[in-house]
């Protein structure tokens, strides 16, 4: 057999071997793909569950996918810290629902199923909150709407969360509208930083901002004010001062 004839069938069993290599299994319970979304929020109470925008636990965003397209169940998938320090910090409950166990500035975790490992997602541990308060930032908030001038329609606001006077960030501080002049507005939207709709913001830098965009009925003109609630929960409780509640002074002509 001369040189270029081995060649030849030498390239031919390479490429047999990589398609062995890459056919990607159809076993409903085999995961081939690994999905780790961001985290519900970015701190958790000691004692307590990560919770979502709703105040309510959150089970960590994490599946697994076999090669079909469907999802593989929950007991393939396990959650680790990466070093001891994380290890000691965080705990799992029915599963996927993340626990506080150590107060901790750093905890980072990876997802596994199978031989697939998740990207690092990174949150902290911390002591309960004492109080939920408005920030003095927000203390002169109001609306003023002029006709077609959409800039005008809209203010931020601002809540803190705090241990004793130390401002807790990372957890999620949930808002909605309790109560808005009918005669005035036709609606009035709750929105992130992001421009999307929103019912709850992230403590982040000392404060938890929430933007109120109201929208005038045609033709009306007046004061009055769009009445905007605050809540916290930790440990299964509302936090002192939560709910808060809290008028923005709205101007429409």
């Amino acid at each position: 057999m001369n040189g270029a004839r081995r060649g030849v069938i030498a390239a031919l069993l390479g490429c047999v071997t990589v398609a062995a290599c890459t056919e990607v299994s159809t076993d409903p319970q085999v995961p081939v793909s690994l999905q780790f979304d961001s985290l519900p929020a970015l701190a958790v109470v000691v004692g307590d569950t990560m919770r979502d925008g709703t105040l309510q636990p959150a089970r960590l965003p994490v599946r697994a996918f076999s090669g079909n397209g469907s999802t593989v169940s929950d007991s393939q998938l396990r959650v680790l810290g990466i070093d001891t320090t994380s290890v000691k910090a965080f705990g799992l409950v029915n599963g996927l629902f993340l626990t506080g166990k150590v107060v901790t500035a750093a905890v980072r975790i990876v997802a596994q199923a199978g031989g697939l490992q998740s990207q690092t997602q990174t949150f902290a541990v911390v002591a309960a909150p004492t109080a939920l308060t408005r920030s003095a930032a927000s203390a002169s908030d109001s609306i003023v709407s002029l006709p077609l001038d959409s800039v005008s329609r809209f203010v931020d606001t601002r809540v803190r969360v705090l241990r004793d006077t130390t401002p807790v960030n990372g957890l999620r501080v949930h808002f909605r509208v309790a109560a808005f002049p009918a005669a005035l507005l036709d609606s009035v939207r709750l929105v992130g930083t992001d421009g999307r709709n929103a019912t709850s913001a992230l403590m982040t830098g000392g404060a938890a901002l929430i933007r109120v965009k109201v929208y005038p009925k045609t033709g009306a003109t007046g004061t009055d004010s769009v009445l905007l609630e605050a809540s916290i929960n930790a440990l299964g409780a509302s936090v002192p001062g939560s709910p808060l509640t809290f008028p923005i002074r709205l101007t429409v002509f």
